[in-house]
């Protein structure tokens, strides 16, 4: 992850595909929006559906509201992006 002037915080990034709390993964329109922001941006810099997973991953250790099931979350993350972005 990398933050500051002109670079992306790509766990703040992510985090919009989870309505910045812990809804289930681009489900929502917005949400959804949202992860294709991410996703356009993890082109331009050449990231890899496993650097998706690590910072959904980050995100979701400290995300706040309902509880959710982690495992079924980065699911959604891993299918949301397959295909989209390359494999490691």
């Amino acid at each position: 992850m990398t933050e500051g002037k002109g670079e992306v915080d790509w766990v703040k990034l992510i985090g919009g595909g989870f309505s910045h709390m812990t809804a289930p993964f681009a489900v929502h329109p917005l949400d959804r929006q949202r992860a294709r922001n991410y996703l356009d941006q993890a082109k331009v810099y050449g990231l890899t559906v496993s650097d998706a997973v690590s910072h959904a991953r980050s995100y979701l250790r400290t995300a706040s509201g309902w509880p959710t099931d982690q495992d079924e979350q980065i699911r959604r993350v891993e299918k949301f992006f397959r295909g989209k972005l390359p494999e490691d």
